[in-house]
C-alpha cells in the first residue's frame, strides 16, 4: 500500500498480491438510514485482508485508487478508480444494469456513463475527455472499472453471494445513542477473497455520539424499533437517492385494491411511471393524478424511523 501525500486527493496505489487474503472495492454511497454524527462518505471505499476471513488490514475510502496489475502479456498496468465511477458501477448494478466499457473512437479514453446514463441503456455517447460524440453498436451502459474487471479476470458483474440470513440484528434506537447507518449490500468491484461476498444489509451502530461505530456488520436481518426491513428495499434506495433526476418522482404508493405498499423494482425503480401492477394482488392501479412515481416503501418506513429517533432527544 502507498498514499500519495502530494496530492489533495487522498490517493492509495494497490497492489493485490500484497493481499493473499483477499481485497474487495466499492464505491461509496450514502447509507439508506444515518442518525449518526458521522460525516457523509464519498469515494472509493477498500477492504484488504492478508488472510481470508482475517481482520482488515484497510477498511477505508479514498478519493482515487490505483491498482497496479500484470496484463496478459506480462506488462504492469495501473488502473485507476476514481469515486465516481466507483458510484456509477454500483448503481448500476444495484439497479440490474448490464455494463460493459467503451472506448471514444476520437481520443481512445475509456468512456464514464454517470447518473441517468448510468442506468438508462443508450446508443448515443458524448466523451467527457474529448467532448467529442459517438454511437455504440447497440444501447449500453459504459465504466471504465469494466476494463480494470477484465484485466483480473472478474468479468461477472453477478457472482454468487451469500444470504446470511442466520445472522440477525433486533435492536432499539434507544440502545444506540449516537445513531447508526444502515446501507443494503451490494456486489464489490473488483472481490478477490475465497470466501464468497455477503448480501444483507450493512448495520453500524453507534454507542457515544463519536464518528466510529461500536458495531460494523452484515446481517441478513435487520430489525429496528420492531420494523423489519427488506434489504432490497435498501439497496434500491441507496441507488436511487443518488440519482438527482430520480428525486422528484420517489414516493410511496398503497395499492388501492389490496392496500400493500408498493415496490417498484427492475426498469420501474428508475423510470418514472403512472401505471402500476401490485405485487400482491397483480392489479393494475394508477399514481395518484396520473403522476410519474417510482415508489418505494423504505421512505415511508425511514420517516417513522427518524421521528422515533427524534423523541429519545440523545442531542
Amino acid at each position: 500500500m502507498a498514499l500519495d501525500l502530494n496530492s489533495d486527493l487522498k490517493t492509495l496505489v494497490l497492489n493485490p498480491r500484497q493481499y493473499p487474503g483477499g481485497i474487495a472495492i466499492w464505491g461509496a454511497l450514502p447509507p439508506a438510514y444515518d442518525t449518526s454524527l458521522a460525516p457523509p462518505d464519498a469515494g472509493v471505499h477498500i477492504h484488504t485482508r492478508l488472510i481470508p476471513g482475517g481482520k482488515k488490514s484497510i477498511d477505508e475510502t479514498f478519493d482515487l485508487v490505483q491498482v497496479q496489475l500484470f496484463n496478459r502479456q506480462g506488462h504492469l498496468e495501473t488502473f485507476t478508480i476514481t469515486g465516481e465511477d466507483a458510484a456509477s458501477y454500483n448503481i448500476s448494478t444495484i439497479l440490474k444494469k448490464r455494463v460493459i466499457y467503451l472506448r471514444c473512437p476520437h481520443c481512445q479514453a475509456v468512456h464514464a456513463d454517470r447518473e441517468a446514463f448510468a442506468v438508462t441503456y443508450h446508443q448515443r455517447h458524448h466523451c467527457e475527455h474529448c467532448g467529442g460524440s459517438f454511437d455504440s453498436d447497440s444501447p449500453c451502459i459504459s465504466n471504465p472499472v469494466m476494463l480494470l474487471k477484465e484485466t483480473c479476470g472478474d468479468v461477472l458483474q453477478e457472482r454468487p453471494i451469500l444470504d446470511p440470513v442466520n445472522r440477525k440484528v433486533i435492536t432499539k434506537q434507544s440502545k444506540w445513542p449516537g445513531g447508526m447507518q444502515i446501507w443494503g449490500s451490494n456486489p464489490a468491484i473488483l472481490w478477490t477473497s475465497p470466501k464468497l461476498e455477503e448480501g444483507g444489509a450493512h448495520f453500524h451502530g453507534f454507542l457515544h455520539q463519536i464518528t466510529t461505530p461500536s458495531a460494523d456488520e452484515t446481517f441478513g436481518v435487520v430489525s429496528i424499533d420492531g420494523i423489519l426491513l427488506d434489504p432490497e428495499m435498501v439497496r434500491s434506495l441507496m441507488a436511487q437517492q443518488a440519482l438527482p433526476h430520480l428525486q422528484s418522482a420517489l414516493g410511496v404508493l398503497d395499492c388501492p385494491h389490496c392496500g400493500t405498499p408498493h415496490f417498484d423494482s427492475g426498469d420501474d425503480a428508475v423510470i418514472p411511471h403512472a401505471s402500476h401492477r401490485c405485487t400482491a394482488c397483480k392489479r393494475l392501479f394508477a399514481s395518484p393524478h396520473a403522476q410519474p412515481v417510482i415508489s418505494n416503501p423504505l421512505l415511508r418506513i425511514r420517516e417513522t424511523l427518524y421521528a422515533n429517533y427524534q423523541q429519545l432527544n440523545f442531542r
